[in-house]
């Protein structure tokens, strides 16, 4: 793996049962990420993308191929290993947000931090920052059910952010959304991209506006990514 690259997948098939049925979802998918690159993954709806995105977070493991982040074969960890390593790593922002009811805003955010071996007060001070960047820093005291969907998206995106991940990953982020407030989620995605020209986001989606504001497109096709 060269220096620049990020993410390297290399002929990863993935298949789940159905009965006494094996329906092939990846079919020897070979992909690699250079470090900076916004590449959006496009595909229809059911055609894998999500199960491709949570192969390459080490939520799920493959049936054979490998996943390599950094250097690091992802695929070969047990369970508790990987999430180690998308915890100080990997940032993962899901299409339906994935808070945690019982908690802040800030303690949402600062959750992740801590996790991932900060301490508590790092944690904190680190979330209240992020919040205040993604337009929240009046609302750190709300729990997610008193806040809107665009801005408990811009709370996961924060999260997402507290490690300095290597490697953003994005899941439909604007799936469970009205196109005005989707429009300002990918709008801060930009920003933040600018803010961090060597920021490395994946995001996948069945949108191909969405797709277009990428800087690289690749689709999702009979289980094969297609450049």
């Amino acid at each position: 793996m060269s220096d620049n690259t990020i993410l390297k997948i290399e002929n990863l098939r993935r298949a789940y049962r159905m009965g006494s049925t094996s329906l092939e979802i990846l079919k020897g998918v070979n992909f690699s990420l250079a470090s900076g690159e916004w590449c959006c993954i496009f595909g229809a709806s059911g055609s894998g993308k999500t199960t491709l995105l949570n192969l390459i977070g080490g939520l799920e493991k493959p049936d054979s191929g490998s996943v390599t982040v950094c250097g690091t074969n992802l695929s070969a960890m047990n369970r508790r290993q990987a999430a180690a390593f998308r915890a100080e790593k990997i940032g993962f922002v899901f299409q339906s947000y994935h808070l945690l009811p019982e908690l802040t805003i800030l303690e949402n955010v600062a959750l992740a931090g801590a996790i991932a071996g900060k301490s508590f007060k790092e944690s904190r001070k680190r979330a209240a920052e992020l919040l205040q960047r993604v337009a929240l820093g009046e609302r750190i005291s709300h729990r997610p059910q008193e806040l809107s969907g665009g801005e408990q998206q811009r709370a996961a995106i924060a999260r997402a952010l507290i490690n300095d991940p290597v490697l953003l990953l994005a899941d439909e982020p604007t799936g469970n959304l009205d196109p005005e407030t989707g429009s300002e989620i990918l709008k801060l995605f930009q920003e933040l991209r600018s803010e961090d020209p060597g920021r490395t986001i994946l995001m996948i989606t069945h949108n191909r506006d969405i797709a277009a504001l990428a800087s690289r497109v690749t689709e999702l096709q009979n289980g094969i990514l297609c450049s």
